[in-house]
């Protein structure tokens, strides 16, 4: 009986480490690092239908610090093996990406494109003089 529950025992836990490893790859998960104004940010693409995207972002700083945000987005749309830019938006053209003497900042941007095409976003977040580049996943329009 000792050996039998000894084998059980010894499966069981195998198997919790398993699938303790196991994370879905659409995983949408918070970049966390330690820096002096970045504890973590993420940025995501959803589909809003009829060819639109929504750029979504999310920036939280160590403290409330002068200034936090996104600097730049650049909308990139798939062709074959190649990403190519098709827009640009940053902070001085679109005050609302980035806000002052705050701890943390979430906003998105909406971008008209063709229906059917795959987009990303590479997101280029800051609080005061940290910057941080973040590649989005794809998603189709």
């Amino acid at each position: 009986m000792r050996k039998l529950y000894s084998k059980d025992l010894s499966l069981l836990l195998v198997l919790l480490f398993t699938f303790s490893l196991c994370v879905p790859a659409s995983a949408s998960v918070p970049v966390l690092r330690s820096n002096r104004y970045l504890n973590s940010y993420d940025g995501i693409v959803t589909r809003e239908g009829g060819g639109t995207i929504k750029i979504s972002f999310t920036v939280i700083g160590t403290r409330v610090i002068d200034e936090i945000g996104v600097s730049q987005i650049v909308v990139e749309k798939q062709s074959g093996n190649y990403w190519v830019p098709m827009k640009t938006y940053n902070n001085t053209k679109n005050p609302e990406l980035s806000t002052t003497n705050d701890y943390s900042y979430a906003n998105y941007v909406l971008y008209n494109g063709e229906a059917g095409a795959v987009y990303r976003a590479e997101i280029t977040v800051f609080g005061n003089t940290d910057y941080r580049t973040i590649t989005t996943s794809s998603q189709r329009a």
